[in-house]
């Protein structure tokens, strides 16, 4: 977990370097945090989105990733996900709850003012005041039923049910902007609502009203439209915009194992804005010698959200909860931060020591850890330097599966592995034991970080990193498990850490041979990603195919589903059954598509505090 640290405490130098305002908190996220490039994508204004079928189909999952970058950070330790603090309700509740419902009064008394735009000699409205009324409820209308439509879809059963309901949603979208074109058009939207700003100008109380009205306005027209247009309380605007379509934004990196211990070291002395709990886990990770990663700081812009309302001395708040005393990040306030820029990593790539072998990584009896990063185990060679690394996990099936959160919940305690490497051995001992000593519950490691102590909520998600220059290692013979002695345990490195399950002495496994080609020319493809997960047992395996397109696999006797994916071809999901132990040749024909994984780790985030509000 320490160099985990380090690789956060070397973003936050860079990043309170570069560009750090006063308000800034950089806060580590210490749960696995993955965002696929289609997920971030979906959250980007509609019109950066080409694309109708997307638009329409992204109403629920554009929720669940906006409702995780608005998470408000409840400590000054850390954040993570936390949807009973969403910024979306925080910020509802404090329009609904403060002096603003008194605008409506306000604005009427302003109005009184006897515009000739807005009335006419007899006080009554202009028709031009009138056509503005009109086609302003003829577009409440038709958002109201879209609304009303996308009530229906969790009773939805079948594809076709949703279909149809998806083919309805494009109509009425149609018709809102229909109406919204006649309400600018023909009800004379601009010059009503610039006639009313001009007159929201006369006095100091006058701007407060325009702006608090404003902020509402905005809030509430998110609100009902949200998902529906993909452009309002869910969209996101990220700085740099085209993070994800190039390398904009990206940085490369090589942390060396010296400066990694030093940055660990930095962070555990200064205890800014980290858990003790994370900082007081310092197992061994002597087998790793570099860290190698690209880094983007990306910025969060929100359209509905402006806090700038409740900097005036007209705000008034009576809550018993106060919003922020500008110190203080705690759930005792209101809102004492918001998410503001995000930490991202992708292309991580771990550095091992050369004395680490496929065997000592290809064990199906464990699971490598980076903090809460899970890596592959398959050993990767760089074929220019001849340097053995490790890869992270990468495919969201495989992340959120019942298979690896099981064996998760069954890894042994970290902290019992703090040895050095030249301790290590993969000669397993013939004698059977069910399992190794249990793990410390109160231990805050792996994807299970401890968050309960650290008053988080814990989601697990994938990234896929981009090719490298690499070659696969094959395993020429079945791989032998680790069997552990409970009175003398074998001792291992401390990422990679053993399952508490029963080891089978009698060999149960099969050398499977797995071989992709195009499906057109039939050349093999290189770097594809495999994922096999048991469906009649709990066992997953990662690996990547070599420059031939083949990787060979020691796979347990079952039934398995495998998926595979590589930029510029069509994902391939399949079924396969391993029957007994005789070796097994698979062979796969991938189409062609324009299609890039991309996926990147959220390892920290930049939160703003908030001023003291109310100033008063």
């Amino acid at each position: 977990m320490k160099y985990f640290v380090a690789v956060y405490q070397k973003l936050r130098n860079i990043y309170t370097s570069q560009s750090s305002m006063e308000n800034d908190l950089p806060m580590i996220c210490p749960s696995l945090r993955v965002y696929e490039n289609e997920e971030l994508e979906l959250l980007k204004p509609q019109s950066l989105l080409n694309d109708d079928q997307k638009k329409s189909l992204s109403i629920i999952k554009k929720q669940n990733v906006a409702y995780e970058l608005n998470s408000v950070p409840i400590s000054s330790n850390f954040w993570d996900l936390n949807p009973n603090n969403s910024l979306f309700d925080i910020y509802r509740d404090i329009l609904d709850k403060s002096n603003l419902k008194n605008i409506e009064e306000n604005l009427d008394k302003i109005v009184e003012s006897k515009s000739i735009i807005l009335y006419d000699a007899k006080n009554n409205d202009t028709k031009e005041f009138k056509a503005y009324k009109k086609y302003l409820t003829n577009h409440e209308t038709a958002v109201d039923k879209i609304t009303a439509h996308l009530e229906i879809f969790d009773s939805l059963d079948t594809d076709e049910e949703k279909k149809n309901w998806n083919d309805q949603l494009l109509n009425l979208n149609n018709i809102k902007e229909l109406a919204f074109s006649e309400w600018k058009v023909k009800g004379f939207k601009d010059l009503i609502e610039k006639e009313l700003e001009k007159i929201n100008k006369t006095s100091e109380a006058d701007l407060y009203v325009a702006m608090a009205q404003n902020a509402k306005n905005t809030f509430t027209a998110a609100e009902k439209t949200d998902v529906i247009s993909n452009s309002s309380i869910h969209d996101i605007n990220f700085i740099p915009y085209d993070f994800m379509e190039n390398e904009s934004g990206w940085n490369s990196m090589r942390i060396e194992k010296s400066e990694l211990d030093n940055l660990h070291s930095e962070a555990k002395n200064a205890n800014e804005n980290l858990p003790s709990e994370i900082l007081t886990i310092d197992y061994d990770e002597s087998v790793i010698l570099a860290v190698e990663l690209e880094y983007s700081f990306v910025h969060l812009k929100r359209n509905w959200f402006n806090k700038n309302f409740m900097m005036s001395t007209l705000f008034q708040w009576n809550e018993a909860k106060k919003i922020s005393d500008g110190q203080t990040i705690s759930n005792d306030f209101k809102l004492p931060a918001f998410p503001k820029t995000m930490m991202l990593i992708k292309n991580l790539k771990i550095i091992l020591d050369p004395s680490i072998t496929n065997d000592t990584v290809n064990n199906p009896n464990q699971l490598i850890y980076f903090g809460p990063l899970i890596m592959k185990q398959q050993l990767f060679v760089n074929k220019n330097n001849n340097q053995k690394f490790l890869k992270a996990v990468t495919n969201v099936r495989t992340i959120k599966s019942d298979q690896l959160n099981t064996l998760s919940r069954k890894t042994d305690n970290p902290e019992n592995a703090k040895i050095s490497t030249m301790e290590f051995t993969s000669k397993p001992v013939l004698e059977t034991v069910t399992e190794v000593p249990k793990m410390n519950p109160n231990t805050a490691f792996n994807n299970r970080i401890n968050m309960s102590a650290l008053g988080g909520v814990r989601n697990l998600r994938p990234i896929t990193p981009t090719p490298n220059i690499v070659t696969p290692v094959q395993p020429v013979a079945p791989v032998k498990p680790i069997t552990p002695i409970v009175a003398t345990p074998i001792r291992v490195p401390g990422i990679f850490v053993p399952i508490r399950v029963p080891i089978q002495v009698q060999p149960t496994s099969a050398m499977v041979q797995f071989r992709v080609f195009d499906k057109i020319n039939n050349d093999p493809i290189y770097k594809c990603a495999i994922s096999i997960k048991g469906t009649n047992n709990n066992r997953i395996f990662e690996i990547e195919t070599n420059e031939i397109g083949m990787i060979n696999q020691m796979i347990p006797i079952g039934e398995y589903s495998i998926e595979l994916r590589v930029d510029d071809y069509a994902v391939l999901q399949q079924n396969f059954s391993v029957v007994n132990v005789n070796p097994l040749n698979l062979d796969y024909k991938l189409q062609r598509e324009e299609v890039k994984f991309k996926s990147y780790f959220l390892i920290g985030m930049i939160c703003e505090r908030m001023p003291k509000v109310p100033i008063n």
